[in-house]
Parts: C-alpha cells; structure tokens; sequence
C-alpha cells in the first residue's frame, strides 16, 4: 500500500537535535562524566543526616567545593504570616551605575532540603550586573526541620510583601521571579499566589530552569539512568518524601495544585522561560509546563541545552560552557522583557 503523498504536519515542533550525542561538546561530556564520579564518591544528606550534609556543604567537606560569598551581598528581613518571625533575604544590588527600578526574586534549588540563599553568589551577581535588577534571594525554611507547606509559605510571604511594599520602602517594584530545580517549582507556586491576592499584572516574566512541576514522577525521571550526574530518581524519592513527610498524600494525590504547579490553572501569567539540559531527569517536567502556560494562553520559551545536567546554570561559568549558555539565556530573556 502506497503511503500518503505529503505529510500531514506537526502541531508541535521541537528542537530533538539538542538531544543528539553529538550536539553535546566533547567538553561537556567530560564535565558530565566527572560529575557522575564525584556524585558517586560523595556521601548522601539522607545517609549522614539534612542538618551535618549542610554543615559539611557550606565548609567544603563534600565533593564539591564551598559557597563562593560575595562582599556586596547585603541582607533584609521580610515580615512572614506569623506574627514575631522574619524571613531573611539576600540582596544582591548591581554594581553598575545603571540600576534598574526592578527587583528579581529569586527562589533556590536544593529539593526543599539542601541550598541556601547565599549557595549561588556569582549567578545572581551576574544577573544583577548584565540586567541592573536588584536580585532577592530567599532564605526559606528547609525540610525536615519544616516540612510542607513552610517553604512554600515563606516563598508566598516574601513574594507578597514586596509586591505591595517595595515601591515604597526600597524604590524598586518586583518585575521577575526566578529559581532552579525545587526554586522553580516554589517560583511558579509564588506567582500564582500574586495572581491570587491580585498581584501578579507587576510581574514581566519568569524564568524557571529545570523544575519539578510534578512531584508524582514523570516518565524521564522514573526512567533516569542509576547514574544520572547530581541528580537522578533516588535522590527525588528522598527529597520529595522528607519535604511531603508530614502530609497523608500518596504519590497519586501529589497531583494536587499546591505541590505540584502543573495542577493549577495557569490562565492570566506572565512570560515564562523555561531553561532545562538534555540529560536532566525532570525533562519531561519541564516540556509539559511549557505546553500548559501556552494553552493557558500565556507566552513561554522552551530552551533545551545540549548535555545539560541537573543544576548546569550554578557550574562554574568561567570554565563550563553548558553554564556560560545558560546564564547567557537568562539575560537574553530579561533583556527581551525590559
């Protein structure tokens, strides 16, 4: 039987070239390669506990080397929704001359376990100084110490606060929301909470690089290979059940809209990027996200980085070029809005 004479087209095109071996630098394969090895020779937060994995993250006694701490980094504190407790943010102010009246709200990776908000210095420093924006990064509650929902409250509080407050104690309204990994998640949960209290027309766009967007495990990270570099299925097991340790949901009801964003109505929200490597296990997350803040008839950019891994934009920049790509996009995008 003859086939059909012309091809009926596809509604959806993507870029599957990026997932091609050889789109990926022999550089980059190096890279990946070392990050599997050290992956495996360092000792899990779940075997020696939350509290001293992070003690030994910030000294430098893992595998990977210690938070580098910029001397302009400045600190504030946000009223949260209960009375007498603060939540502590660090602002990085561009150096430039030319400052911008925009804040961007940054939100930090780390499975809702790990991470701080001064783990990632250089990358906001960057982001401050190519676009004049003064950057806030969150210092939310961590699981197991606070489980849900404490991070996702601080992140609403904070998000809240500046969008009625900062115009008139900081000169500066908030224009962007960003973060990676869990910060992408709690980033796109924060949103819509502006969109809630009426909020959310002050954001110009947000920027979310490898999110989890749900937390009941997508086929690309169900199927991750066991030696996935820095992050791979058990290490979302571990994160996911400590964060949800003191809900009654099964992996079925994580499909719920306050933990996971993709459950939600994403009508009425700003323009979004979302930024993801090849060889990250939340892929998938992230091409169907992209699909539903489309559908819900918002704008959104889908960037694949060709051999990116999970946390690619926080390597170093100086020497990884799958680093250098994305932070590279990240300005390309604020400079496309502003």
């Amino acid at each position: 039987m003859e086939g059909p004479r012309k091809l009926i087209s596809s509604d959806a095109q993507y870029n599957l070239a990026a997932f091609e071996p050889s789109s990926a630098s022999d550089r980059t394969k190096e890279v990946n390669q070392y990050l599997i090895s050290v992956s495996q020779r360092d000792r899990k937060w779940w075997e020696v506990g939350a509290q001293e994995y992070r003690a030994m993250r910030e000294a430098g006694k893992t595998v990977f080397p210690p938070y580098t701490l910029l001397p302009h980094a400045s600190q504030i504190d946000i009223p949260s929704r209960e009375i007498g407790r603060s939540i502590s943010c660090r602002i990085i102010k561009s150096k430039n001359i030319d400052h911008r009246p925009g804040i961007f709200l940054h939100i930090h990776g780390g499975g809702w376990v790990l991470g701080t908000a001064k783990g990632q210095d250089p990358l906001l420093s960057y982001i401050s100084d190519s676009t004049g924006l003064t950057v806030f990064s969150v210092e939310y509650r961590l699981a197991p110490e606070h489980r849900y929902p404490a991070a996702l409250h601080d992140c609403e509080d904070v998000a809240g606060w500046l969008s009625l407050n900062s115009q008139a104690t900081l000169n500066a309204e908030l224009w962007f929301l960003g973060g990676e990994s869990a910060g992408a998640t709690l980033s796109s949960l924060a949103l819509l909470h502006l969109r809630k209290i009426g909020r959310a027309s002050l954001i110009k766009g947000i920027i979310l690089s490898y999110g989890c967007f749900d937390l009941s495990i997508l086929p690309s990270l169900k199927l991750a290979p066991k030696a996935s570099p820095v992050f791979g299925l058990e290490d979302a097991e571990h994160f996911y059940s400590t964060y949800l340790a003191d809900t009654t949901l099964s992996i079925e009801d994580r499909k719920c809209g306050q933990v996971s964003p993709m459950y939600n109505d994403l009508s009425g929200l700003c323009p979004a990027l979302f930024l993801v490597g090849t060889e990250d296990p939340l892929v998938d997350d992230s091409v169907l996200m992209h699909f539903r803040w489309l559908r819900a008839g918002n704008q959104a950019i889908l960037v694949f980085v060709p051999g990116g891994v999970h946390g690619f934009t926080l390597l170093d920049a100086s020497t990884v070029e799958i680093a250098t790509m994305g932070i590279n996009y990240i300005r390309e995008f604020i400079h496309g809005i502003l």
